[in-house]
């Protein structure tokens, strides 16, 4: 359960969802060519993943913070700020300056819209943000089915699964009660869905 909650940490959704969109729908960015995929990839689970993780890491050393699961929520404020400035930056190079795809930009911009949701939240409720991450994934592909039609198979059923086992796990480590696990749930699926329904 350990292994699922760290291979699928929220600071990786946006990469797996990337991945999906890239392999499963090119048609949806054709921006990105097809030669340079990975590369495409590398990008964003340095800007969205591996940047944000290192901080973490150092907040952690510095004693800011207790541990990276972040399960004190007072202390969540600071890393919620540093993570929302690197979505903020990866908005900004994606956006403008390498002028991306509308849905592309949209669920970059709708991620890092959440996660100020999810800083706002904090102050007064701790909810699970690996819930609210992964359910989040789960509403955007459903919201791009639904949109524009996007065919996928065993791949939309292996998200929901995984974001199934995501929130079990949380439940399973004792990091999260039930209703943190579904408050998260039900806020990051409704947010993306709707969100995609409309602007889409």
């Amino acid at each position: 359960m350990k292994f699922i909650s760290v291979v699928f940490h929220p600071l990786s959704i946006a990469t797996h969802l990337t991945a999906i969109l890239l392999y499963r729908a090119p048609e949806l960015l054709p921006t990105i060519q097809s030669q340079i995929h990975l590369q495409f990839l590398l990008i964003i689970f340095l800007l969205t993943g591996v940047m944000p993780a290192i901080t973490l890491l150092l907040l952690k050393s510095f004693k800011y913070i207790s541990d990276i699961d972040l399960q004190n929520r007072n202390e969540r404020i600071i890393p919620f700020l540093i993570i929302l400035f690197y979505y903020g930056a990866a908005c900004y190079l994606f956006q403008v300056k390498l002028e991306m795809d509308y849905i592309f930009n949209l669920v970059m911009i709708s991620v890092t819209v959440l996660i100020f949701i999810l800083l706002i939240l904090t102050f007064r409720f701790k909810i699970s943000i690996h819930a609210a991450a992964a359910w989040s994934a789960v509403g955007y592909l459903t919201g791009i089915i639904t949109s524009r039609g996007l065919h996928l198979d065993w791949e939309f059923y292996l998200v929901v699964l995984m974001a199934g086992l995501i929130s079990t796990s949380r439940l399973y480590l004792g990091h999260h009660s039930p209703k943190e696990i579904w408050s998260g749930t039900i806020l990051g699926f409704c947010y993306s869905y709707i969100l995609i329904a409309i602007l889409l």
